[in-house]
C-alpha cells in the first residue's frame, strides 16, 4: 500500500508521462541512448529517464548534437524528521550534459506506465 507521499509521486509521474509524447523510431537518431536509459543530468545534479531524443544544434566540427528529454527523479533529501522531496522534472540536455548509465537496463516505459495505471505510451 502505499503512503501518502507515495501516491502523490505516483500521481505525479503519471501526469509526467502524459505530458512525453516519444518520436517514431525513423525520427530518433540512430546514435542515441535509448529510451528507457537511466541518466543523470550534470546542470540539475538529478537522475532521471530518457523519454525522447532528437537532433539540435551543429557542434563546431558540424556534426549534429543530440539533445535528449529526461524525466528526472525527485530529488530526496533527509531531514531530521522525514524525506522532503523536489517535484519532477522534464528537460531537454544536450548529449554532452549527461551520464548515461549504461550498466542498467533500459526502463520499459510501457511497463513503467502501466504500473502507473494507464498505457500513456
Amino acid at each position: 500500500m502505499f503512503s501518502d507521499d507515495d501516491q502523490n509521486l505516483v500521481d505525479k509521474l503519471k501526469q509526467a508521462f502524459e505530458s512525453i509524447m516519444p518520436r517514431t523510431s525513423e525520427e530518433y537518431p540512430k546514435e542515441a541512448v535509448p529510451p528507457g536509459t537511466i541518466v543523470k543530468s550534470n546542470t540539475h545534479g538529478r537522475s532521471g529517464i530518457v523519454t525522447d531524443a532528437f537532433y539540435g544544434d551543429l557542434d563546431a566540427d558540424k556534426k549534429k548534437i543530440i539533445v535528449y528529454t529526461i524525466l528526472l527523479f525527485p530529488k530526496r533529501q533527509p531531514s531530521y524528521a522525514s524525506y522532503k522531496s523536489e517535484s519532477l522534472l522534464v528537460v531537454t540536455e544536450y548529449e554532452y550534459d549527461v551520464i548515461a548509465y549504461l550498466m542498467v537496463p533500459p526502463i520499459d516505459l510501457k511497463k513503467l506506465s502501466a504500473f502507473l495505471g494507464d498505457p500513456l505510451i
